[in-house]
């Protein structure tokens, strides 16, 4: 029998496309993905209706420097949307080991009219600082871990001639992310994972106006294609 051929280590390469992974985009390059958020509404709220509710999702990021970067994710379901912008710094390690830091500012907004029967709109604010940690076992695969804090700063509602406002800075909820992101087909890649957000507001479900004053748990589901 043949001796198998030893296969020296390579190291892994900095062109692995990633959303998720904290690494700053190659110069020039704008990294971008599309695809879906599905997040499921907390039996606590909707009470025996339980529904999954999908979200385009589409990400951007332009690299600042060696280190630094700007990401851009946008998530609408056309009558509401939410619109992050925020820095991040990411740096290596070791060979398979990376670590990012970074800070978004977000702008949440709605809009559901039902003629003569229902006129509601929502603003709010928050900022949403995260730690993530990346791992890259292999040149094609690459595993990101996210902390995420979501703070208060505004919120805005009216519905008919009822308004209600506030400005307080206050922590909203916690969040964990795990994403995974590998080759789907030929040069295509994708990021797929988890987000666990612990909190006792969620933008997509304004419109339900919960008097909750405790944290639910909203799991999220995405998938994207990396451009």
């Amino acid at each position: 029998m043949a001796q198998q051929a030893y296969q020296p280590y390579q190291k892994p390469t900095e062109r692995q496309p990633g959303i998720y992974f904290p690494q700053a985009p190659l110069p020039g390059e704008w990294r971008k993905s599309l695809g879906l958020v599905f997040t499921s509404t907390p039996p606590e709220i909707t009470e025996e209706i339980r529904v999954i509710v999908p979200a385009i999702d589409v990400n951007l990021q332009k690299r600042l420097s060696k280190q630094w970067y700007l990401s851009g994710r946008i998530q609408t379901q056309v009558v509401q949307s939410n619109l992050a912008l925020g820095p991040r710094y990411a740096t290596r390690l070791t060979d398979k080991l990376f670590v990012g830091l970074g800070i978004d500012g977000v702008c949440w907004f709605g809009a559901l009219t039902i003629k003569d029967v229902f006129n509601s709109q929502a603003l709010g604010l928050q900022t949403i600082p995260n730690v993530s940690l990346g791992y890259r076992p292999t040149r094609d695969l690459q595993l990101t871990f996210r902390t995420e804090g979501v703070m208060d700063l505004y919120y805005r509602s009216r519905a008919g001639s009822l308004e209600i406002e506030y400005k307080r800075r206050q922590l909203n909820g916690v969040a964990f992310v795990f994403a995974l992101e590998q080759p789907f087909y030929k040069q295509r890649h994708v990021s797929l994972g988890v987000r666990a957000l612990y909190s006792n507001f969620n933008w997509q479900f304004w419109s339900l106006y919960a008097t909750f004053e405790r944290d639910f748990f909203y799991p999220q589901l995405f998938f994207d294609f990396i451009l």
